[in-house]
């Protein structure tokens, strides 16, 4: 079946720029989750710097409300860039999935509505999880900011 394997996936880049109307749409959503993820790469570098110094510092010191607290803190501060990342890679498989019409206009608008529910439900996590009380002593000696 050499058919199959001449036929390779297409590529991102021409799924959102393609020359047919649906390119102003892609290209914005596109753009807007480029943005939010630069946005919260930042928050990457926060939870490395979190759980280098994590590490560096005594466990016996920290307890075990320090260890959920920074879970919940590392896992909601990375979570809106993976989000982000992962949805510019959803959109291009709805629409090449050989469903029906209905069903991708459906998962699209679900997209868009649940990405931005979840970041900022994940944001929102973050910057509590950062400012109780077992955290803001560690977070501020150690300069963490997001």
């Amino acid at each position: 079946m050499p058919e199959e394997d001449d036929k390779k996936p297409e590529s991102i880049w021409k799924f959102y720029f393609q020359a047919r109307w649906q390119t102003g749409l892609t290209s914005h959503f596109l753009l807007g989750l480029v943005y939010l993820a630069l946005f919260y790469a930042g928050n990457l570098w926060a939870a490395f710097k979190f759980t280098f110094f994590t590490f560096v510092a005594s466990a016996r010191l920290l307890g075990i409300e320090f260890a959920f607290w920074g879970l919940v803190f590392i896992l909601s501060s990375v979570l809106p860039f993976i989000a982000c990342w992962y949805a510019i890679f959803l959109l291009p498989k709805i629409w090449r999935n050989p469903t029906g019409i209905l069903q991708k206009v459906f998962l699209t608008a679900v997209l868009l509505v649940a990405v931005p529910v979840f970041i900022i439900f994940a944001d929102t996590l973050a910057r509590y999880a950062i400012n109780t009380n077992v955290l803001r002593e560690f977070v501020n000696v150690h300069n963490i900011q997001i």
